[in-house]
């Protein structure tokens, strides 16, 4: 099965990476980040167990830190959020695989942001992975 991220990511970077600064699954040390940055991480999730190797179901955590405002740290999540839903109803297929559904677990929540002078907007999303 492949890592979420390598389905996810090319996705997303399509979708709305002209608006983030750096859409990945790390942040960066503090003097080379910058903002908008999206960073998709999994937080767990099972295989289907009648077919384990026909789709996977991740939890993935999406964290958005923007500095422009919290109104607008919340639309850039809801942008990727609807990048996602996008992508399964059209089944985007990338080299790793595609999107067979999402089921959101936590909606966006503002978060205490860690990084100094930024707005963080966090939600969970368990998404049917099949692999190409």
């Amino acid at each position: 099965m492949p890592r979420p991220q390598d389905v996810v990511l090319p996705i997303l970077r399509s979708a709305v990476g002209d608006r983030f600064a750096k859409i990945g699954s790390w942040t960066e040390d503090v003097d080379y980040r910058q903002f908008p940055l999206l960073n998709l991480r999994r937080i767990g999730g099972i295989r289907y167990r009648p077919g384990p190797r026909q789709l996977s179901l991740p939890l993935l955590e999406l964290s958005v830190y923007g500095t422009a405002g919290l109104t607008s740290t919340e639309q850039l999540y809801e942008d990727v959020l609807e990048a996602l839903y996008a992508a399964v109803r059209n089944q985007t297929p990338t080299d790793a695989g595609y999107l067979h559904s999402i089921a959101e677990t936590v909606g966006a929540t503002q978060v205490a942001s860690p990084f100094q002078g930024s707005w963080l907007v966090r939600g969970t999303v368990r998404l049917g992975i099949r692999p190409a």
